[in-house]
């Protein structure tokens, strides 16, 4: 009997994709994997656009580079450039399907980079939640809620070069290692750039650790001049952590959070929008309480 075999075949070639034997290996790598999302019995390399190909095809090619690129061992900031040039490259035209399947590729390096970190998992839809209650608070428009909810999702996506050891230490952090941490907000303001008409999502993630009275970074922004889906950011973030299990410490109570937020209002956090996020969840849980 006869037995039909495919080959995926992935290339990588100096200088265009590395200039040392493990970096053209690793572009190889994920070429295969395009090659593999293709359907098989093709070659790819790692950047390719398939520009005048289908919209199911680019769709194959952007999650084979997703998913070579979550295989490599160890992604360093070295590779940032080439994740960037490449998701830019993949997105293509504008077609909405392709704006869709670039949003889930974020997503999905999300997940992995929560996947890394101690008791991380499911925090971005944490913070999603509590963005979106702020962001219907304040009278946002049903598209400006759902870019908020999704920003909020993968806010968090620059940690995918954050080292583990780092993102799970247990003792305090040394200037060395902060200054990785700190690097997760630019890092992932320039991921979610690779979108179209995404500037105000920019933002916000390269914004999300300003504090109002000018004490946070990257750029020690104060008050209005930190844009205001970072504070709702950064509120949504710190409910979330406080009340999951993290590294940092085991979850407190809702009460006990927002008793937290409410003594940082003003100085970390911004007022108002602490008083809102604090009126409307003791709210829902006055509508449980009544409920039940």
């Amino acid at each position: 009997s006869q037995q039909h075999i495919t080959g995926s075949f992935g290339v990588g070639s100096f200088p265009v994709h590395g200039s040392s034997s493990e970096e053209i290996i690793r572009a190889a790598d994920s070429g295969m994997y395009i090659s593999k999302h293709a359907g098989g019995d093709r070659v790819s390399t790692p950047d390719e656009s398939g520009e005048g190909e289908s919209v199911a095809l680019q769709r194959q090619l952007i999650a084979g580079y997703i998913e070579g690129f979550l295989h490599r061992e160890h992604a360093g900031l070295e590779h940032l450039e080439e994740l960037l040039a490449t998701l830019k490259k993949l997105a293509g035209g504008e077609k909405n399907l392709d704006v869709d399947m670039l949003r889930d590729s974020i997503e999905a390096l999300t997940q992995a980079a929560e996947a890394r970190e101690m008791n991380a998992s499911g925090h971005g839809e944490m913070v999603s939640r509590y963005a979106g209650i702020l962001g219907r608070a304040i009278g946002m428009t049903p598209d400006q809620i759902s870019d908020l909810e999704y920003v909020a999702r993968v806010h968090d996506v620059g940690k995918i070069f954050v080292p583990e050891r780092i993102l799970n230490k247990m003792h305090p952090l040394s200037d060395d290692d902060f200054y990785f941490v700190k690097l997760h907000t630019r890092v992932g303001a320039d991921i979610v750039g690779t979108l179209p008409h995404s500037d105000s999502l920019r933002e916000a993630i390269a914004h999300h650790h300003e504090a109002f009275d000018g004490s946070g970074y990257p750029d020690g922004l104060r008050g209005e001049q930190i844009p205001l889906w970072a504070r709702i950011l950064l509120i949504a973030d710190a409910y979330a952590n406080m009340t999951m299990d993290r590294s940092f410490g085991p979850a407190k109570s809702s009460e006990a959070a927002l008793v937290e937020l409410e003594k940082l209002s003003g100085t970390r956090y911004d007022g108002m929008l602490v008083r809102i996020l604090i009126r409307e969840l003791r709210a829902e849980q006055a509508s449980w309480t009544l409920g039940s």
